[in-house]
């Protein structure tokens, strides 16, 4: 998923700069709706709810990134409709990464992607088993979905799962 255009809110007569992407509400049926995130770390998902409230959210299923087929989907006041043959591009536990993400963007600082690629450079000088592991963990914090963006970001053709497996087999 992908954050769409800024949004902000106003609190306290401050605006709080924001972006927003879409998943549903299970509130019932499933609701398409958007999920804001703003600078402040607050998520807006039918409630203003901070990040662990938000990572509840989705543990209770509330806010899902998946649907089960033939479940009623609503899109606002536009259509309602059952949704048959669902494959979801985003689990939500990858979600919860990707909303983490764009808070730390927000605020200007590393994301996970950024992370891996510091990361990976690091193995690239070193080859040690204590920047493999620096480095695996970076790579693990990075959305699944979000995994082959890295490449764009990184000097280099080489995958990172591929510098791990050789590196693991190259210490057995």
């Amino acid at each position: 998923m992908r954050f769409l255009n800024k949004i902000s809110r106003i609190e306290d007569g401050v605006e709080i700069p924001g972006r927003y992407t879409y998943a549903f509400i299970h509130n019932g049926r499933y609701f398409l709706s958007e999920i804001k995130i703003y600078k402040d770390g607050m998520i807006d998902c039918w409630d203003l709810v901070n990040f662990e409230e938000f990572k509840q959210k989705i543990a209770q299923g509330w806010v899902v990134t998946t649907l089960p087929n033939n479940v009623e989907v609503s899109v606002g006041f536009l259509a309602t409709f059952k949704a048959t043959d669902v494959q979801a591009a985003v689990k939500e536990e990858e979600f919860i990464k990707e909303v983490a993400d764009e808070i730390e963007k927000l605020n200007g600082r590393p994301t996970s992607i950024d992370k891996c690629v510091k990361a990976f450079q690091r193995f690239q000088d070193e080859q040690s088993e204590d920047a493999r592991q620096y480095l695996e963990d970076a790579y693990e914090a990075v959305p699944e979905h979000l995994r082959w963006f890295m490449l764009d970001e990184m000097d280099t053709n080489i995958d990172v799962r591929a510098a791990l497996n050789a590196l693991k087999k190259k210490g057995s």
